[in-house]
């Protein structure tokens, strides 16, 4: 005798609900160690290589033409950004900038341009262009504005 449609697909669900369960189950019995023989641990996972990540650019000057530091400072100056500067700041190659300064992105077509420079960014001291490490907020070169 033939079973009606909707009584298979009572069947079918039933059968997937069964699986399922039993599958919880099994993986609420596994824990550490689980599969290995008794008295035995797990092996640790290996550790991933580095990724190459990016790390802190250097203090050195950045390793700019003064064609391109020239177009930086004019870009800059086009930008025309009104910049608060707290008390006490130096503007020398490796001056470290306090962390409330705030830093600006140089401008899209300056980045096309001077890719060199991506890894900057700058703020306006004394109508000077200070080049800044954001990862370190260390000047690693000052431009005239």
């Amino acid at each position: 005798m033939p079973i009606p449609k909707s009584g298979l697909a009572v069947i079918l669900v039933a059968a997937l609900a069964i699986g399922a369960s039993a599958t919880i189950a099994t993986a609420q019995q596994a824990g550490p160690g689980a599969g290995q023989p008794a008295g035995q641990e797990a092996a640790p996972l290996p550790t991933m290589p580095p990724t190459g990540g990016v790390g802190p650019v250097s203090a050195q000057p950045a390793p700019l033409t003064e064609a391109q530091k020239a177009a930086i400072a004019r870009s800059v100056r086009e930008a025309n950004r009104k910049v608060t500067v707290p008390p006490g700041v130096q503007v020398r190659v490796g001056a470290e900038l306090p962390p409330s300064m705030e830093l600006y992105m140089l401008p899209d077509p300056t980045l096309a341009t001077i890719p060199e420079a991506k890894p900057y960014k700058y703020t306006v001291v004394e109508d000077r262009v200070l080049l800044v490490d954001p990862t370190t907020m260390k000047v690693v070169e000052v431009l005239p504005r």
